[in-house]
């Protein structure tokens, strides 16, 4: 299978990783890479053993290639997907599925109209502490609250720092990670709101956002997200109470390739397996290519992603 991955810098070199491991473990995958800038795309292409490279987009939609990978800025996803598809590639694309909801249905409208497969890559759908989480909420009862945080500082460059390009801020970007394990703990919300602030991140967008869901359960849901916490305390990045306790995610147990740490049930520590979450996200998408069988995270959820980050952006509480 010819993969291109169009993004050598930051969180494309993630997924070349991925990818290279993959191959290493014996995964059928013949790899090029994309960057406009011709020095990059060559170091990037003998980096990663890539069959080759591109430096024109027109260039990697004309190509033989089957799954065109795209890690780029918010405002290149809608365009740069369809016109892959057009072209009857499979397409995996870096969250947010995009900026609005109109650009989110286009993409996925194109991937059913030009019968190829398309998933949005949200590693944190892939992390085993949320789905054992999901597993024991039935043992806890009524559900009362469910809190998702994530609280740091960072103050990034380049198209991040512009509202218009992220479509946001620091909620669109980051942040839609930790609304999607909320919403995987809570499901569907009757209602949100949120209350969203720009600190000290240097950013046009906000870097801070509270925001308030009340789910058809009856349940409440807290996400605190920000980019402007200077030396943040450590804390759980998520925790669920009910009528029998709680479920709550422990930072201390945090390894290299996932997302959170094991789970502690009413004060018994499980623990999970150490997978690659970025890996494994890449390697079921490939097999659902190959097999032509869905793919694992449906475009749905990523639409179901980007309303709950839009809803909080245009209800705001206060």
């Amino acid at each position: 299978m010819k993969v291109a991955v169009v993004g050598c810098g930051g969180f494309g070199r993630v997924h070349l990783d991925a990818l290279n491991e993959l191959r290493s473990g014996g995964m059928d995958i013949e790899l090029y890479v994309f960057s406009r800038d011709p020095e990059k795309a060559r170091e990037c292409a003998r980096t990663y053993n890539a069959s080759g490279y591109f430096t024109n987009y027109d260039d990697v939609v004309k190509s033989n290639i089957d799954v065109v990978d795209l890690v780029v800025s918010h405002d290149a996803h809608a365009p740069m997907a369809i016109r892959a598809m057009e072209a009857g590639k499979h397409v995996l694309l870096e969250k947010p599925i995009a900026r609005t909801l109109e650009e989110a249905n286009a993409i996925v409208e194109a991937s059913r109209r030009f019968n190829v497969k398309f998933m949005v890559a949200e590693n944190f759908y892939f992390d085993p502490a949320v789905w054992k989480a999901v597993e024991l909420m039935p043992r806890l009862g009524k559900i009362y609250t469910i809190i998702v945080r994530s609280t740091a500082y960072h103050s990034p460059s380049g198209w991040r720092r512009i509202k218009e390009l992220m479509g946001g801020g620091a909620l669109i970007d980051g942040g839609i990670h930790f609304i999607d394990t909320l919403l995987n703990l809570g499901g569907d919300y009757e209602r949100a709101c949120g209350v969203s602030y720009r600190s000290v991140s240097g950013i046009e967008g906000e870097d801070t956002t509270l925001g308030i869901f009340k789910f058809e359960n009856g349940a409440t849901g807290l996400i605190i997200y920000s980019w402007g916490f200077k030396n943040p305390s450590r804390t759980p990045a998520f925790e669920v109470y009910g009528d029998n306790g709680s479920i709550v995610e422990n930072p201390d147990t945090r390894v290299k390739g996932r997302v959170y740490g094991d789970v502690v049930f009413n004060g018994e520590a499980i623990q999970l397996p150490r997978v690659n979450v970025v890996k494994l996200e890449i390697e079921s998408f490939l097999k659902a290519v190959e097999s032509n069988e869905p793919v694992p995270m449906p475009p749905e959820k990523a639409i179901r992603d980007l309303k709950a980050v839009l809803d909080i952006y245009n209800n705001q509480c206060i």
